[in-house]
C-alpha cells in the first residue's frame, strides 16, 4: 500500500499557498527493508497531525527527514516549498524540533540553555521572552539551576520552553508526552492547541494514540513502509492518504 496524504488547509491559508509538508515518493532505510517504502504525503498549513505505530515503523525517521538531519534515500521532501536536501538552511530556519529526551546542556543553567537556544537561532537577546518562557512550563523557580540536576520531566520542560522561543512556522514533536506527568502532558496539550490557533503545522510522533486523538486533526499510522489514515476527528480534514486500507481517500 502507498500512501499519499493530503491535509486540508487550515483557516486564513492563503489560495494557493504550498503545503507545509510535501513527500512525494519518500525512501528510506538503514541497510534492511525500507523503513519508508516510497510514501507521499501533503499537510497543509495550520493543521497537527498525528503520527502512530510501533517502535520502528519510521516515525522518528520521517521526523529527522523534514529537519534534514536524515537524506532520502530516493524521493524529495519539501518543507513550506524548500527542498530538505537543495535547501536545507531554508528548511532549518522553518522548522522547530523536540527530540524524545529533550535535549539540553547539563553544564548551564535552564535559563542559560534557553539563552543559548536563541543565540543559535539568529534571534535577539530578549531576556523577557526567555523568563516567560520559563514560567509558561513551570520552571522559573528552577531556572538557574544546572540543568544536569533537573529530572526527565524538567528536561522535557525546558525543551518545550526552547520550542516556543523558536518562533517557526512547523513543529516537529517525537514523543513529546514522554517522561511528563498528567500536568506535563496537559501543557503539550496546550501549546499544540496555541500552535494551531497561531497558524503553525505540527507533526506529532506519538505511541498515545488516545491522547492524539484529542488533539490532532488526522492520525496517520506508519507501518511496513507505508502510511494511512487512521481517524477521522470532528475538525477538518487534515491528512489524507490515496490508498487506506478501508479503501476510503482523505481524512
Amino acid at each position: 500500500m502507498t500512501g499519499s496524504a493530503p491535509v486540508g488547509a487550515g483557516a486564513g491559508t492563503p489560495v494557493g499557498a504550498p503545503p507545509a509538508v510535501e513527500l512525494r515518493g519518500l525512501v528510506h532505510g538503514y541497510g534492511g527493508p525500507p523503513v519508508l517504502a516510497g510514501i507521499d504525503l501533503d499537510v497543509a498549513v495550520g493543521r497537527v497531525v498525528a503520527l502512530h505505530g510501533p517502535n520502528g515503523a519510521g516515525k522518528t525517521t520521517l521526523l529527522r527527514l523534514l529537519a534534514t538531519r536524515l537524506r532520502p534515500v530516493r524521493g524529495h521532501a519539501r518543507v513550506l516549498g524548500h527542498d530538505v536536501v537543495r535547501q536545507a538552511h531554508d528548511v532549518r530556519t522553518r522548522v522547530a524540533t523536540l527530540a524524545v529526551y529533550g535535549g539540553a546542556y547539563g553544564a548551564l543553567s535552564g535559563r542559560e540553555n534557553l539563552r543559548l537556544g536563541v543565540a543559535l537561532r539568529g534571534g535577539g537577546e530578549d531576556p523577557e521572552a526567555v523568563d516567560r518562557a520559563l514560567e509558561r512550563v513551570g520552571l522559573n523557580a528552577a531556572a538557574d539551576h544546572l540543568v544536569r540536576a533537573y529530572s526527565s520531566g524538567m528536561r522535557k520542560r525546558l525543551a518545550l520552553a526552547r520550542l516556543t522561543l523558536a518562533n517557526a512556522p512547523v513543529w516537529l514533536l517525537d514523543e513529546p508526552y514522554a517522561a511528563l506527568d498528567e500536568q506535563g502532558q496537559e501543557l503539550v496539550d496546550a501549546l499544540i492547541a496555541a500552535a494551531r490557533d497561531d497558524g503553525r503545522t505540527v507533526l506529532v510522533a506519538s505511541h498515545d494514540l488516545p491522547r492524539s486523538l484529542a488533539t490532532a486533526d488526522a492520525v496517520i499510522e506508519i507501518a511496513g513502509g507505508h502510511l494511512r489514515v487512521m481517524a477521522r476527528p470532528t475538525r477538518p480534514p487534515a491528512a489524507t492518504t490515496s490508498a487506506s486500507t478501508d479503501g476510503e481517500s482523505g481524512a
